[in-house]
């Protein structure tokens, strides 16, 4: 095969220079003609026919010579496949597309694009079609027929799918992963929807010709057939991401108490998933695409690094506090709802059972902080914030919005082993705070 493409080749190059080389009609019979009567001119019939067999062989010779050196300076005795044309021209900020070399790279790498060697990276852009997905685009739609695959350049995108009337993130996909890979595996519908969460580059390419791209490099398909089993064993939920995530983590003071009954806690647990959603949807947030879990009396809510953390707390905190104080107001001491909230940035990855990491366990030390605890017991608030100096430092000192950082008071927070510095801010009751 590799011949036969060669040989195509040489006579692609040869075709545009036909007749001006010197193995040509034109030339080769009158150079015959001339050797053949310069030879019986010299030496009669015997020399003549000497000279024009001897001058017949050595033209063609010469051309061939000729030819090979035209196609070594055209440098097409290697086989290449040359730079991507501008049209999907690979762009170089992405780390997931910095180059690697041409070594086999382990069917463990990060991405699917940090998969593949140089050489099929350059055959994958050939067959495929560059794409701009704007926020809110959707890639593919869970049920639709699976008839393309689609690589992240840049940018982020969610995977989610729908949970009776609710939508329930799976994941989130950014540069170098691979999306829509079932249309390779020959299943013709999609298990879930794919949107861009915001300005998204992306290489597209027809199922077809990415099946044939896996034919020309088998090597690939164990690289596709990993990937397709890491994500089969996905829990519903959120899958690990590169970059920080603002991790909000609430818990309902006093949800245990005996003034309570189980309705009773399933109708505080429901009011604050609904005052949560509607000051989420304030700060221009939908809640119902966050990733969550359910903590009994509380939530952890993730949200993803492509949402600034400052959305998380201007306008939404100024939003809960009010709605809080207005559902405390007309509440009995079994419904009323005090709650407590840290907030804290840091990367998040899968845990066995859902998601895990220091960050998380950090925020979650903080909403328990016994510092934290004690100050609501004092002033009955409807809110306890608390944050870490991250946080404080780089979204609340700045004093966005309807953000007051005189509000806002040192703590320290020690639960078990750990001791770190917070901030904390009250809202409601007798919250006028005192140093602490």
């Amino acid at each position: 095969m590799r011949l036969n493409r060669w040989a195509a080749r040489l006579r692609g190059r040869a075709a545009p220079t036909a007749g001006s080389g010197p193995v040509n009609a034109k030339v080769m019979t009158p150079v015959t003609l001339g050797a053949v009567v310069l030879g019986y001119a010299l030496d009669g019939p015997g020399t003549a026919a000497i000279s024009g067999v001897l001058a017949f062989l050595t033209l063609p010779a010469v051309a061939v010579t000729n030819a090979v050196v035209q196609y070594l300076k055209a440098d097409t005795l290697q086989e290449t496949s040359g730079p991507p044309s501008a049209a999907v021209a690979v762009p170089s900020a992405p780390s997931a597309l910095a180059p690697v070399s041409d070594r086999v790279v382990s069917r463990e790498a990060l991405t699917f694009w940090d998969a593949l060697t140089p050489v099929e990276r350059r055959d994958f852009i050939a067959r495929a079609r560059r794409h701009l997905y704007r926020a809110e685009d959707v890639l593919c739609r869970e049920g639709g027929v699976a008839g393309e695959v689609v690589v992240i350049l840049s940018g982020w995108t969610r995977v989610w799918v729908w949970e009776g009337p609710e939508q329930r993130i799976i994941a989130f996909r950014g540069a170098g992963e691979l999306v829509g890979e079932r249309a390779a595996l020959m299943i013709r519908d999609r298990s879930a929807t794919v949107t861009a969460d915001g300005d998204v580059q992306a290489l597209r390419i027809d199922a077809h010709d990415f099946g044939a791209f896996l034919d020309a490099h088998p090597r690939v398909r164990g690289v596709l057939e990993q990937q397709v089993y890491r994500r089969q064993i996905e829990k519903p939920g959120f899958q690990a991401v590169r970059g920080n995530c603002s991790i909000l983590i609430t818990d309902i003071t006093r949800f245990s108490s005996p003034v309570r009954t189980d309705a009773d806690r399933g109708y505080v647990l429901g009011a604050m998933y609904d005052l949560m959603g509607e000051a989420f949807t304030a700060s221009g947030l939908d809640f119902g695409r966050l990733y969550q879990e359910d903590r009994g009396d509380g939530a952890l809510v993730v949200v993803p690094p492509t949402t600034p953390t400052d959305k998380v707390v201007d306008p939404m905190l100024a939003h809960l506090a009010a709605s809080l104080r207005r559902h405390n107001r007309r509440a009995a001491e079994a419904t009323r709802l005090q709650l407590r909230a840290a907030l804290h940035v840091g990367p998040v990855q899968r845990g066995p059972k859902g998601v895990a990491g220091g960050s998380i366990i950090t925020t979650r030390r903080m909403v328990d902080a016994p510092a934290v605890k004690r100050r609501v017991a004092e002033t009955g608030a409807d809110l306890a914030f608390v944050t870490s100096d991250f946080v404080y430092d780089t979204v609340i000192r700045p004093a966005p919005g309807l953000i007051d950082p005189s509000r806002y008071s040192r703590v320290r927070v020690r639960v078990k082993e750990a001791s770190l510095s917070a901030w904390l801010m009250l809202e409601g009751g007798a919250s006028r705070l005192r140093a602490v």
